[in-house]
């Protein structure tokens, strides 16, 4: 018995950090099947949607940005999530829309500074398994975000608007007390935090990172202001929207680990530009005029593709980042996507209401790959090292290797100097 005691003591700060990341993608998840209702509700207009989920990837980008990678983990967690919670609670109470963008402000803030100290904790404890670590993680958020919307949904019947916020916040308030217990990652004493982002702007390999970062959250962007309106527009319901959410989210809750494997076996950046490209194909086809059910078959098929883009995207990074920088370069990889996803959510909802949703999907498609078609011109040439060497600088992508991903040797990238 004393033995499953410590063993629970010690799990318990990791299990916290994951449920925290899970709740927090909750209160994400229950926004886009709830986001078309609060607009009828308190009559937001439609650019209104896009500036709420712009003003989430903002925050989070100015979070991000301001990140230090100084051993102050447990303190940048729980400082994270007092804010999150706050910003999810005032969501709830809000009834204009800068209340709701102030709210969502709060809560971008939050996580921005909750999910770099989050994936400088698990990059500590991963060892040679970053990929498969990161996407474990994911795995969690993705978990916490095909709850949302039918938790939230259900509330949203039972006791209206407000309340599927209010409990959430509650829940994420929780995790607190065993935040604090989280054991700081070792700190590299040679690390200096002014010049971090110039030092991993200099690298090839983030700069090609960054990149994919970009690329790949223009999705999330535009997928948070308009897919509510999206699917409503093509008849869909509030249950039937909660249900694609789902559907979409749900094969990552299972396949990220196996992306994130995949990203490790055949190179970060090789298995990120080709998700990358195949996710902006994939983008373009929401761009036909059917049936919302048919949009279903698309989103999970996109889900696939992102299973391996996101982990993969974020391994490139940590293998691009010098060891004591590893925290700044997902903060620098987290701050690039909250911009593009803020600039996205605001330029795709107005797209949306001026040209309609073909013109918008089209956009989004095109500006998506175009991310990984820049990191494969970031990308160096391939060095291969004997079995068991250190990283390689980075994976040069021949055309034919989209068809040859599983049956490449394990190669990742890792810190080289700026050319």
């Amino acid at each position: 018995m004393p033995s499953v005691s410590h063993g629970l003591r010690r799990r318990a700060p990791r299990l916290a950090l994951y449920a925290a990341c899970g709740i927090e993608s909750m209160s994400y998840g229950a926004v886009y099947a709830l986001l078309a209702q609060l607009q009828k509700h308190y009559g937001l207009p439609t650019w209104g949607l896009g500036t709420i989920a712009g003003a989430t990837f903002a925050a989070q980008l100015v979070a991000q940005l301001t990140v230090a990678d100084r051993g102050r983990c447990r303190r940048m967690l729980q400082l994270g999530v007092v804010m999150a919670a706050l910003g999810i609670l005032g969501f709830g109470a809000s009834s204009h829309l800068w209340q709701f963008i102030a709210s969502r402000a709060l809560l971008g803030f939050g996580s921005g500074t909750f999910i770099p100290a989050a994936l400088r904790v698990v990059v500590a404890e991963a060892g040679d398994d970053t990929g498969q670590a990161l996407g474990r993680l994911m795995s969690v958020q993705v978990g916490g975000f095909v709850v949302g919307p039918p938790v939230g949904a259900l509330l949203y019947s039972l006791f209206g608007l407000r309340v599927p916020f209010f409990a959430q916040a509650v829940l994420l308030a929780l995790c607190l007390p065993l935040l604090r217990m989280v054991v700081e990652p070792p700190v590299v004493a040679a690390h200096a935090a002014k010049g971090a982002i110039r030092r991993l702007v200099a690298l090839r390999p983030a700069r090609a990172a960054l990149a994919l970062a970009a690329g790949t959250f223009v999705t999330m962007g535009a997928f948070e202001a308009t897919w509510a309106r999206f699917l409503t527009d093509r008849g869909a319901t509030s249950v039937t929207i909660a249900i694609s959410v789902s559907l979409f989210a749900l094969p990552l809750v299972f396949l990220a680990p196996a992306g994130g494997r995949l990203a490790d076996r055949a190179g970060p950046l090789r298995a990120a530009i080709v998700s990358l490209l195949l996710l902006g194909a994939l983008q373009s086809l929401y761009a036909i005029p059917v049936p919302y059910w048919f949009a279903f078959v698309f989103s999970v098929g996109q889900s696939l593709v992102i299973a391996v883009c996101l982990p993969a995207g974020q391994a490139a990074m940590a293998a691009a980042s010098p060891e004591d920088l590893v925290g700044a370069g997902q903060g620098l990889y987290g701050a690039t996507g909250a911009a593009m996803a803020a600039v996205a959510s605001v330029g795709a909802a107005s797209v949306y209401g001026s040209l309609g949703p073909s013109a918008m999907w089209l956009m989004v498609g095109v500006a998506t790959a175009s991310g990984g078609l820049l990191a494969r011109g970031l990308t160096g040439p391939l060095r291969r090292g004997a079995p068991g060497a250190a990283p390689v600088v980075a994976d040069a992508l021949a055309p034919a290797e989209a068809l040859l991903l599983v049956s490449g040797p394990a190669e990742t990238p890792a810190p080289a100097e700026g050319d």
